[in-house]
């Protein structure tokens, strides 16, 4: 039994306490993957972390999720549906088996599909190739005049833009970032959405996509990969799960206290 300094007959147990919870927690929306990360503990006799899941609500309940080594503050979720919301919380586990309350972070996810090399014809020159619809969640390019598509490329007066193929799309262009920086849509309080419902098409830019349908919003994003021509290459996200606001989570969430 250890014992701490004090009158040699009268020893004093020393306490054995369970570790803190991780802080730092958060995490990053794949497709048909959630990863959630944390900051390390400190204690010299941690033993790992157990994650933890639910799918109701921030309060809980949750439930073990995995068992994660104590030099690894990472785990990959894959058992997910996209467009499906999921809550996490980690907590830590010392070698004496004493596990840590819950991460105080808000930390939920709902994964959402993505793609890469999306082609399409400038509408002058192919107008059965170039329009896209978010919600086929391909990279098959379609018709600009099928009433599925949400945006379409087109040349006017020597300028390439993205433009919106309905009144219930709307464009922004979030400027010179990669796609991975284009984490979350605006809120529609936020507005910056374009008036004349198109957006220059321009190399290395990303943009965020707004799409309602039924009263409800989903949101998309995409960049455009290098420099378009007759053709634009387009990189994708599309989040499935709508609301009347809709969930604008496209990459990450970074949480709050619980």
């Amino acid at each position: 039994m250890p014992l701490v300094a004090g009158c040699e007959d009268d020893p004093v147990v020393a306490a054995d306490y369970p570790p803190f919870p991780p802080d730092g927690v958060f995490s990053v929306t794949g497709d048909g993957v959630v990863t959630i990360y944390w900051n390390s503990n400190q204690e010299g006799d941690l033993a790992g972390y157990t994650v933890y899941r639910g799918n109701e609500d921030l309060a809980g309940p949750y439930y073990a999720l995995a068992d994660v080594p104590a030099n690894q503050t990472y785990y990959d979720d894959f058992d997910v549906n996209n467009g499906e919301t999921w809550f996490y919380a980690v907590a830590a586990v010392d070698k004496n088996g004493h596990e840590s309350d819950l991460s105080a972070e808000d930390v939920f996810d709902t994964p959402r599909p993505a793609g890469d090399d999306l082609v399409l014809v400038e509408l002058g020159q192919d107008p059965l190739h170039a329009g896209y619809d978010f919600s086929s969640l391909s990279n098959t390019s379609q018709s600009a005049a099928l009433g599925t598509t949400d945006i379409y490329f087109e040349n006017q007066a020597g300028v390439q833009y993205i433009v919106c193929a309905d009144p219930g799309v709307d464009i922004q262009d979030y400027g010179l970032i990669p796609l991975d920086g284009a984490d979350y849509a605006p809120a529609p309080s936020e507005g910056g959405w374009a008036p004349s419902k198109k957006a220059e098409a321009v190399a290395g830019h990303s943009y965020f996509v707004r799409i309602l349908t039924g009263g409800q919003y989903n949101y998309a994003k995409f960049y455009v990969d290098g420099a378009p021509s007759t053709t634009v290459t387009l990189d994708w996200a599309y989040q499935p799960s709508t609301s009347y606001y809709g969930n604008r989570e496209l990459l990450v969430f970074r949480g709050g206290t619980r």
